[in-house]
């Protein structure tokens, strides 16, 4: 494996990285969030012109996650009730396009040199990306991944089962992906009723926690059957999110009425109202 000097290198070059990571949790803005969701949270009502919901209460049973949570679905709610169009068409593609990120991360995980090292739980991850935000988390793991991940040497030693991003097991992932993460964006933002959005933005909220723990679970019962099936490539899977993904950026071009810089391109301005700080 790569010698600690070599580590170091990687670290060093790594760093724009986490350059990005604290750029982007400045843009979030937490307290500022926090100070928005606060009336909503409180109130226990998202009210808007023209409507308002009741939030949930007491959705997961735990306190901790329920009072961040309550707040969240504000933060959220312009979107996927979509009283805010723009931002409406801007999460859809946006939370779609997390389910290749999700299986990248997961395919990754299971190289042989990952085994252990930081960027070898990628879970942990995309669970913190639900409270600071992906842009926040992503490139952290991405600095992990070059610094102690294997290099291009390592993996030309190894042998080519252990080159390989592949596991057995791992068919189940686009299958928890799907059924975690991808049904639930639908329906968080297809729905057509609103308490039915409110209420799967809810489910979403742990869903990739729910993605980890069933793919850890599941593997030991379903590898001897998943080896009968020859499921032997990751590209069936990955073919399967992308065309997916892809198939809501082309929804996103076609059908839009809003430009794309409108939709993905924020305003150089400091909002001082909470649906433009959303969309920011």
């Amino acid at each position: 494996m790569a010698s600690a000097g070599t580590r170091i290198l990687r670290a060093v070059v790594s760093v724009p990285f986490l350059l990005i990571a604290a750029w982007c949790l400045s843009i979030m803005d937490p307290d500022t969030i926090v100070a928005f969701q606060k009336p909503f949270a409180d109130s226990g009502v998202i009210e808007w012109d023209g409507g308002k919901l009741t939030i949930l209460k007491n959705f997961h049973g735990i306190k901790f996650l329920d009072d961040i949570f309550t707040g969240g679905m504000a933060t959220f709610s312009p979107s996927t009730l979509g009283y805010d169009p723009v931002a409406w068409w801007q999460i859809f593609s946006f939370l779609t396009d997390l389910g290749p990120v999700y299986a990248i991360w997961i395919l990754e995980s299971y190289r042989v040199g990952y085994a252990y090292t930081p960027a070898y739980f990628p879970s942990v991850f995309t669970v913190a990306a639900q409270f600071l935000g992906i842009g926040s988390v992503g490139p952290i793991l991405y600095f992990l991944s070059l610094t102690f991940g294997p290099t291009a040497s390592d993996l030309a030693r190894m042998p080519a089962r252990d080159r390989s991003v592949w596991n057995r097991g791992s068919g189940l992932v686009l299958l928890l992906i799907f059924l975690f993460h991808t049904s639930e964006v639908f329906a968080m933002c297809l729905a057509p009723e609103l308490t039915t959005r409110h209420y799967w933005t809810w489910a979403w909220q742990m869903s990739p926690l729910y993605i980890g723990l069933a793919n850890t679970l599941l593997f030991g019962l379903t590898k001897p059957l998943l080896s009968k099936l020859g499921i032997a490539s990751p590209k069936g899977l990955l073919i399967v999110a992308g065309i997916i993904s892809a198939g809501v950026w082309g929804y996103t071009l076609l059908f839009s009425p809003y430009s794309l810089p409108t939709i993905f391109i924020p305003s150089s301005e400091v909002p001082s109202e909470f649906i433009p700080f959303v969309q920011k």
